[in-house]
This record gives structure tokens, sequence and C-alpha cells, in this order.
């Protein structure tokens, strides 16, 4: 048959099941022979020879590169593991078994269909021939991984809500279903009548009637599923929520999620629910829809070859990793269980040279006039593109003498390994990222604009995630070596791109790790543009032309207006268009309200053509302050507007310290609610004084907000705005403006 791959997972031993969406519409589940290896190495292999036999799985020698670094294959023992889901406790258990050291273990932590997926050189959505031999199914892949214009079949999709009755405040697992909502593309059911086994029975015949490949929930993982799964069971028909193509039964998870530091917060990502031969997506969990949409999900899911209900929770870290671990397997590489990769051994200058990030150029303070932007494009994968930056490449002992070295620190870079892992996998990332940003200018319609945007942006997530990850303690095929040769290499191109500007008469105004800001006396846009191209043939990286603000702000530190921020600017093109970074505007955290506000300001001194009559335009740019101050004041703006969004860096009860954000955590615990650090939550302020707020889901008609205090942080919002361009509208100026306000209003009704 022909169709495209929707779905995969183990089917019992030595099993792979394999969803097909048909040319026809038609699913189809197939089932493929075939077993799961790990892979055992020790110095001896004598070592090998004594693992003990087992009915659990069956050995033999094979060769291959054990570590990335390797010069040569080695002999290793194979372990195909008969039930494949059990790969890990066959691992620990040989493992276990010698004393620590002797076994080095591999592929033991990577998911059967993720490896079913590497070893056949398939993908998600991938257009297939398929047939069925004797020894198993026989694949013609019928489309290519590097096409950014590509065919993937219509897949029908539905949500799913579900309606409690509540006894108490919140929702709660004891509660009985009010009723439960399923959207199609055409019409809405409500499934409300009978009982509760009545209800889940009829969401579950309608699912098999409706015969979805995509369910689409929020807080799927968290609430909804797992509240359906116990009110079956309480119901007396647990045996009977089936919502997949195979007829499995729902199950609980066995824990209810995960607690995790990434960059410098604490995250928490619930067990996820899969659904077999269906695709589960939790928006709410879903970082990939979130940020990208649908149409860089599946772009997500076919370039880094994971299925599509792991790509749909997983982390950029995690994509970025299955992309990698794909090259190693086509390379016979094997994949360590736990990262052995040292850092080597620097001297305390060659750690002070070498551990210093990217460069910088910090901003003038102020608002300026015709500066001009050029960005490197993909500045960090593009440099380990095209010096070879992998964890097995730098320093590597094979080629001491190479010409290709790191900058500032004369590392060396392997030239016998023309292209590493890491640039193996960046390589798809950067160009189908270039390729994508040219359709998405020559689109003829929203369409297919939208679509071209939504790879791109997906594909810049997995990009970033490069440079993090090549540094990252837990990275497979990571190294600190190779995380500070991309930031010497940086430094290099960024100071040489600004000497460049500078040779030919340009003020650097502001310059971070891959972006500058320039400013030349009379400089046009072709000015711009020639220097940019001057920059792409000294540095050998391509560059973008932004554009020319007509005034851009660089404003000061809240803790000390003498000290820049770096990436903090706002400011608005020649062509009318705004950029904005760093401020509350752009907050996910901040109230709609404060963003609402600023955006207004900004929108209304966007209209100036120069600082002068962006100054003009500041009185009222404080009117609209004053109106959304007096709207609160007056207790007329909703409390939805005024939400703050944080994240528990605790679980609740281990705070030491009071806060807003622990106090509204304790309130929801004492409501029935399971709160894990890494989770967010949504308050008013109810009274900054005391120490009260108010969650959002306890919230009701007599909830009220501190609107003194409401007041002082939208002044402070505004005057991240308005200050650069008067000092009249700092903070308390803007105050100010509000007391007088109230007195004239005082005077007015006296």
């Amino acid at each position: 048959m022909r169709g495209w791959i929707l779905d995969l997972y183990p089917d019992g031993p030595e099993r792979m099941a394999v969803w097909m969406k048909g040319e026809d519409g038609k699913t189809v589940k197939l089932v493929d022979r075939w077993r799961h290896s790990i892979y055992v190495a020790a110095e001896k292999r004598a070592d090998l020879v004594g693992i003990e036999r087992s009915p659990d799985y069956s050995t033999s020698f094979v060769t291959k590169f054990e570590r990335a670094t390797d010069r040569g294959e080695k002999v290793v023992l194979e372990v195909s593991v008969e039930e494949m889901t059990k790969a890990q406790a066959v691992a620990r258990r040989i493992e276990g078994s010698r004393r620590f050291g002797v076994y080095r273990l591999y592929n033991v932590d990577v998911p059967p269909e993720q490896m079913y997926l590497y070893e056949k050189d398939l993908f998600p959505l991938a257009k297939c021939e398929v047939t069925e031999g004797r020894d198993g199914l026989r694949w013609r892949l019928l489309d290519d991984n590097w096409a950014c214009v590509y065919d993937l079949p219509v897949l029908t999709s539905v949500d799913i809500d579900v309606q409690v009755r509540k006894a108490g405040r919140l929702p709660r697992e004891t509660d009985p279903i009010e009723a439960i909502v399923v959207k199609g593309k055409e019409r809405r059911t409500v499934v409300d009548g009978g009982s509760e086994a009545d209800k889940i029975l009829g969401l579950v015949g309608l699912v098999k009637r409706l015969d979805p490949d995509l369910i689409f929930t929020q807080e799927g993982d968290a609430f909804v599923l797992p509240y359906l799964i116990e009110r079956a069971r309480a119901s007396g028909v647990g045996e009977g929520l089936t919502l997949d193509r195979d007829g499995t039964v729902m199950r609980a998870p066995a824990k209810k999620g995960t607690s995790y530091f990434s960059y410098g917060k604490i995250l928490f990502k619930p067990s996820a629910i899969k659904l077999r031969g269906r695709v589960h997506l939790d928006e709410s969990s879903s970082f990939v829809c979130r940020e990208s949409g649908i149409d860089g999900f599946y772009e997500v899911s076919r370039v880094c070859r994971l299925p599509m209900h792991t790509a749909s929770r997983a982390s950029i870290g995690k994509a970025l990793s299955s992309l990698q671990f794909y090259h190693a397997t086509r390379d016979n590489i094997l994949i360590p269980w736990k990262p052995a990769l040292a850092e080597s051994f620097k001297s305390r200058a060659e750690l002070l040279n070498g551990d210093r990030g990217g460069f910088v150029f910090e901003p003038e303070l102020g608002v300026h006039e015709s500066v001009g932007e050029l960005d490197f494009s993909s500045l960090y994968p593009s440099i380990m593109l095209k010096k070879n930056i992998s964890a097995e490449t730098v320093k590597c002992r094979c080629c001491p003498d190479s010409r290709n070295r790191v900058p500032e620190l004369g590392w060396n870079v392997c030239e016998r390994r023309p292209k590493g892992i890491v640039p193996k996998a960046v390589e798809i990332i950067v160009e189908k990222r270039l390729k994508y940003k040219a359709l998405e200018k020559a689109a003829k319609g929203e369409e297919e604009r939208a679509r071209y945007a939504s790879r791109k942006n997906a594909l810049k997530w997995v990009g970033v995630a490069t440079f993090g990850y090549l540094g990252h303690a837990n990275a497979k095929f990571g190294r600190i070596d190779a995380h500070m040769a991309v930031c010497a290499w940086d430094r290099k191109v960024l100071l040489d791109a600004a000497r460049v500007a500078e040779r030919r008469g340009f003020r650097v105004m502001h310059g971070i790790v891959d972006s500058l800001w320039l400013k030349g006396p009379g400089a046009g846009e072709d000015d711009y543009r020639r220097v940019g191209r001057e920059i792409e043939e000294e540095t050998g990286f391509d560059l973008a032309f932004e554009g020319v603000y007509k005034w851009i702000a660089f404003p000061p530190s809240k803790m000390s207006y003498a000290l820049p921020v770096l990436n903090r600017y706002f400011g608005v093109y020649r062509d009318g268009k705004l950029k904005v970074r760093g401020i509350e505007a752009r907050r996910h955290d901040t109230p709609e309200l404060f963003s609402k506000c600023q955006m207004e300001m900004l929108k209304v001194l966007a209209g100036a053509d120069g600082v002068e009559e962006a100054r003009g335009m500041v009185g009222r740019c404080v009117e609209i302050f004053l109106e959304h101050a007096e709207a609160l004041l007056r207790g007329e703006v909703p409390l939805e507007v005024l939400l703050f969004t944080r994240n528990l860096s605790r679980k609740p009860g281990e705070y030491v310290n009071r806060s807003l954000t622990s106090t509204v955590a304790d309130q929801l615990v004492r409501e029935g609610v399971e709160l894990h650090a890494g989770e967010s939550v949504r308050y008013v302020i109810e009274d900054q004084g005391a120490g009260r707020a108010v969650p959002y889901d306890l919230m009701d008609g007599g909830t009220r907000y501190d609107a003194g205090r409401y007041v002082e942080l939208l002044a402070e919002s505004c005057s991240t705005i308005l200050e650069p361009f008067s000092d009249d509208c700092s903070a308390e100026g803007l105050i100010r403006n509000v007391e007088e306000l109230l007195h004239r209003t005082l005077v007015q009704n006296a």
C-alpha cells in the first residue's frame, strides 16, 4: 500500500506496529517483525562472553564505533531484547552483574519506535510504499526529509473537553461528569444524557464513529484524561474506556509527571497519555504547537524523526537529540546510555580565556535615529556546520596539526572527519530554514505564507537549542569544549563584523551574539546593505539586513540608571513595523493590561518619524496611562486582564519565605489541587500590604483587586516606554500625574 506513517509503537515481543494513512484516506495497522537491541562493551572480550544467557534476550558479537571519537570499529555484544519495553531493565541487570565500570552500555534509553525509524531510514508523515514479506515489512520511501514542498495526508481531528459538576470551588476527580463536548471540523456534539457510565461510553462510541487521526485537548495529560479514567473506574466501566484505534483500555500513568530545571527555571511536565493509532495533542503541554502551530509541529516530527505523540510533548533539546541519534545510527556509532565525553583539562589561563560566552557591545543608552540592524542568519548553528564543531571533533587526537583551529584558543578541529555528528544534525536545520524564508517571501497566498512561516519558526527553535545543548551535562554528544569553541568563533565573527563597519565610517550602537546595530552619518538602506555584504565576505557567514529604524530606544536597567540592559530595546522601522524585545509587553507572565497599555503607547510613538517628533507625542501617551489608571481606581478593569502568572520554584509547603506565589499555591492545595515544582499559578493581587492574592480558579463575584498597587505597577511598566523620551515620565513622575488627576476630580466634584 501507499500512504503516510501516522503512528508506531512496540506491540508485543518482536512486533512493531505501524499505522499508515493510505492515499484513499483509510487508516491501516501493519505489524513488522523487528527486535530492539542494546549494546555492551568491555575492556576484555571474556567479560562479554561471561554475560549470563537469558530467555529475555539473545546475544551476538558485532562491530561498531563505540564512541564518536574512536578511529576504528570495536567488537561489542549486541543484546536483542525480546520485550522491547524492558530494555532498560535488562541493561540494569547486566550492568549490576559485575562491579561498576566493567560494562559500558549503549542505545539503552532510546525508545524502540525511534530506533526503528533510524534503522529503516524513515520518519513520521513520510510518504511510503510498503509491502508485507515473509521476513516483515519492506519499505520504499517516496518522500524526502530535505524537501520543503511536500504532500501531507488529510488528517481528521476532534477537540475533547469535559465539563465537571463541581462539589467545591475547583474540579476534582471525585466530582461527577456534567457533560462531554466533542468538536469536529463541522459539528459540535454534547454528550450529557444518562448516567456517568452512559456519558463515558457515549464518548467512546462517538470517537469510534468519527475515527479522528488527531485528538486535541487542553490540560489533557494533567486533568482531562486522568479524570475520565477515574470516573470510568468509579462508574464501573473502566474496561470500556478506549479512545485509540487499537482498543487499548486507558490507564492512569504511574506518576503524575516530572519537575525539571531548564534555562534557570523549574518546570513541570505531566506524564503523557498516548493513544495508539491516533495522536493525542495536549495543546497546553506542547511547546512546539504553541510556539509554531500545527505545521511547525509536523516539520519537527519529520526532521527530527520523532513519533508525533513524542514530538508534541518533547523539549527542543529532546527533538535535537533524536536528530543526532539518527546520524549516529546511520554512521554505525553507538549512543551512550550515560554521557561519557568529559571536558579536557585546562589551565587557569586557558579556562579564563575560553569560558567567556559570546561577544557583546553594550548598547548606547537613550533613543537614536536612523540606526540599521544587521543579523547573522542562524549564526551558532552555522558555526557548528561550517567549522565542523562537535564533541568528537574539537581537540581530537587524530589531527593535532589541523589547519582548522579555534580562534583565540588555538584548539585543533578534526579534519579526518569532515563532518561530525552535531554538524550533520545541524545542516538540515540551517538549510531548510533558509529555504523556508525564501518560500515565505515568495508565497502567493496567506495560507501558504503562514505554512512556511510555521515551519521556519519551528526550525528556529531547534536551531536555538543546538548551542545550549552542546554544553548540556546530559547531552549524549555534547562537550563543553565544543561549546567554548562556538563561543570563540562567535566572538571573532562579531568583532570582525564591527571592524568592517567601523572602517566604513559606521558606529556600533549595540551588538549581541549575532546582531549588530550600526549608525552611519547620513546612511541609507543601500549603505547598510553594502556594508552587510562586505561583512559577509569578511566573515564567511550569511547576514540579513533587517531594516533602518526611524527611532530605537535602549532603556537603562531598573536597578541603576547608568547601566544598560543587553536584551531590552524597542523601536520602529521606517516601514512602520515595531520591534519590541525584553519589555513587559513581551513577557508571558505580565498582566494583559500592562502589555495592552504599552502597545497602545508604542503604536502612538510609531507614527513619529524621529526622536523629537516622538517626544512631542509623549503627552498623548501619558493620557493613555491616565485612562487605564483611572479605570483601575474606579474598579472598572476586568480581573482577567490583571492576572500574574508565576512558576512554582518549589513544591507548596517547602517555601521558607512567604510570597504572593506561595500564598496562592497554599490556597489551591487547601482546595484539593495537587501542585508540583515547575507548575504555574495565576492570581490577582487583592491586598499587597496584607500579602493577599486570589488564584484565578478561586475568583468569584466578590473578588476585588488592589487598585493602588496595580496603578504603581502600571506606572513602572509605562515608564519603561516613556522615560527614554522624557525624564518627567519616571514611575514616580507618572504617579504624580495620577495624584494631580485625583485632586482635580475632587475639586470638580466639590
